[in-house]
């Protein structure tokens, strides 16, 4: 028994430093995509498979011999193929793939087998792993942790939603805390809401009417930034110039980055899954990379970076410079980040970017004035209505949303003119639209209107008008990939 821990003790030293790699090795990856098209490799090397299967690779004790062809050696059940997704598949190569289970009541684990090769007890979790709330592993299977801890409920922030107080009851919401009426809009997608007034941001999966429980940050969020490739959101404070990095999946923190100084304003590139951050104090634009959650660049610059906004192809970002309200692009040339002034502007509370054109709104002039980047021109110019506070786009169309007339001015960027005027109703003030992901509807919502109204894209109308008992400040919507579902079975009974 002795010798037999010695053995595991001096393969865990061999091992740990491959571990900490955090990146399958190019052929086995390679191999590996071929099994399970469309899967992809998270940051920490676990694989996620199409439908959000997820499975733990385990670095080898041994490295295999090289030029052998990549092969299946063993599988738990015995003979299950890679389509049924397999609970343990043992590679030729030494690799382990452990397959992630939750259940109903949102438990993690792996396999309850304990009777398994000497290749999967001796092999190793990544080390850098973000490892799930609660992971129930098998006694004898712990020492593939390696120096992993199992994060608990507690030690993560999380909360039990009927363990906290969100809102005092009133008569008025007594027994309603937390809800949204159900929307089948919502299927399959994860919602995030918090408020302009708690550090708790409200958890809701699917039609959920009450939410799931409430994950409490850092401080109060001033904006939220979500990431519907990587399932991880950017969250900025108020007064603070920390950024935490939120796992949408395992509803955790990642990571935290200290800037300079405040950030202001963010924007996320959807191509690479890069989240631009500007800082006036600092006088810097940050990039934070989404996918391995960390940041890779600062652009320093003359200007005080405010507004921010992100080309839809990614290559190129606009801002306007607070001390002076001027619009300037963004662009890498030969190596270096260039500047280049645009307009003038006056009091922006939007700006976008897409198809080489820059729309700025301007809450106190009422309007939309749309720049040519390349030749730094002005091409149009339209009256909206009264307090435009935030835009959306969607195929080719402009949805402002003007919170004083309770309208949502719709401009149609390729003949250049207003399409439509959508009305809203005249309850509260109504101060975000958001995409609801891979639909055509947005939902807008609003500070004190305790309402969401959903808008069809296409149609340019109101569909539903759903009361809540939330003010929402931010609110990121999703896609919730179905979890793996624990298999029972008989060959372990």
């Amino acid at each position: 028994m002795k010798f037999k821990l010695l053995l595991i003790a001096f393969c865990m030293i061999l091992i740990n430093q491959t571990a900490m790699a955090s990146r399958l090795p190019d052929d086995f990856w390679t191999y590996l995509k071929k099994q399970f098209p469309n899967s992809t490799q998270r940051f920490d090397s676990l694989v996620v498979l199409a439908d959000g299967t997820t499975y733990i690779p385990l670095y080898p004790a041994q490295n295999a011999e090289e030029n052998n062809a990549i092969q299946i050696e063993y599988t738990y059940p015995a003979g299950k193929n890679l389509a049924l997704k397999p609970e343990v598949i043992i590679f030729n190569n030494n690799f382990v793939l452990l397959k992630l289970m939750k259940d109903k009541n949102g438990n993690f684990s792996i396999t309850k087998n304990e009777d398994l090769p000497l290749k999967v007890k001796l092999g190793v979790m990544p080390q850098d792993m973000l490892v799930p709330v609660g992971l129930q592993v098998p006694e004898s299977m712990k020492l593939i942790l390696g120096n992993l801890v199992i994060p608990q409920k507690g030690d993560n922030l999380i909360i039990a939603a009927t363990d906290t107080k969100f809102t005092e009851d009133t008569n008025d919401t007594k027994g309603k805390k937390n809800t949204i009426a159900p929307l089948n809009e919502l299927r399959n997608k994860k919602t995030l809401i918090s408020t302009d007034k708690s550090k708790f941001v409200l958890i809701y999966n699917g039609e959920n009417k009450n939410s799931l429980y409430e994950m409490k940050l850092n401080g109060l969020p001033s904006k939220i930034l979500a990431s519907n490739k990587s399932k991880f959101a950017l969250v900025m404070y108020f007064g603070s110039k920390t950024l935490e990095i939120v796992d949408l999946t395992n509803e955790r923190m990642v990571s935290q980055i200290n800037l300079d100084n405040m950030p202001k304003d963010a924007d996320l590139d959807i191509v690479n899954n890069i989240a631009y951050v500007a800082s006036a104090n600092a006088s810097t634009i940050y990039m934070i990379d989404l996918n391995s959650a960390k940041l890779i660049k600062a652009i320093k610059l003359e200007q005080a970076p405010d507004k921010i906004a992100v080309s839809n192809y990614g290559e190129a970002v606009a801002f306007t410079d607070r001390n002076t309200q001027k619009i300037y692009s963004l662009k890498l040339e030969d190596d270096n980040y260039i500047a280049k002034y645009i307009a003038e502007g006056k009091n922006l509370s939007r700006i976008l970017y897409k198809d080489n054109k820059i729309y700025a709104i301007s809450r106190t002039e009422d309007k939309l004035s749309v720049y040519n980047e390349d030749e730094a021109v002005l091409t149009a110019e339209i009256k909206l209505h009264a307090k435009p506070v935030d835009a959306i786009y969607y195929q080719n169309k402009i949805y402002i949303l003007c919170a004083e007339d309770n309208i949502v001015d719709v401009y149609d960027t390729k003949n250049q003119k207003m399409a439509e005027n959508v009305i809203l109703d005249n309850t509260g003030f109504y101060s975000k639209i958001t995409i609801i992901p891979n639909q055509p509807n947005a939902l807008i919502t609003g500070i004190q209107t305790k309402k969401f109204l959903l808008l069809n894209l296409d149609k340019m109308v109101i569909s539903k008008k759903q009361n809540a008992n939330i003010d929402v400040s931010n609110i990121i919507i999703v896609d919730n990939a179905a979890p793996a579902r624990e298999e029972t079975n008989k060959d372990a009974l």
